[in-house]
């Protein structure tokens, strides 16, 4: 018996789901007086209308490709895969959760850290570099040469 559930039919639907939702977020943005045309809302939106229309022809392309094939087994070992980006997905929350308080700098010294260990590195004096050195550079990139503010959390007692 031939199914439609492939990996690509539903990784179409995911897109469709994602970019419609991102799409509601996207208009919701709100408009000044003084922007142009094109707006704040405009590269999100132009994002999230790609995102829809791969899904749709994503869908499409699957349907009409394996329309009276049969591919067995094509979502054996898949839990695990789903089960490891959920993983990545819980670090990516914990992040989001911890950098107001604790700054980006911290915050993001331990999602490097994290990362690395969930994809399997030993912690380790190299761990720690590279976490120290990644999250110290990103911050300086954004806060020296890009002038973006970043939340200071903890460094706020350090005067920085």
């Amino acid at each position: 018996m031939q199914s439609i559930l492939s990996r690509d039919f539903v990784g179409g639907i995911a897109a469709i789901i994602i970019g419609t939702f991102y799409l509601s977020l996207a208009y919701d943005l709100r408009t000044s007086a003084l922007d142009d045309i094109f707006g704040p809302g405009g590269m999100p939106r132009v994002y999230g209308w790609a995102m829809v229309l791969l899904g749709v022809t994503l869908c499409i392309v699957t349907v009409v490709s394996r329309w009276g094939k049969d591919t067995p087994g094509e979502w054996k070992g898949q839990g695990r895969r789903i089960a490891w980006a959920a993983g990545l997905l819980g670090i990516g929350i914990g992040y989001l959760l911890i950098v107001k308080s604790l700054g980006y700098l911290i915050s993001m010294v331990l999602l490097i850290a994290a990362t690395m260990i969930f994809q399997g590195e030993r912690f380790s004096m190299r761990v720690l570099a590279t976490a120290l050195f990644g999250g110290a550079l990103l911050w300086a990139l954004f806060v020296f040469v890009l002038g973006v503010s970043m939340p200071p959390g903890l460094l706020t007692y350090l005067g920085l």
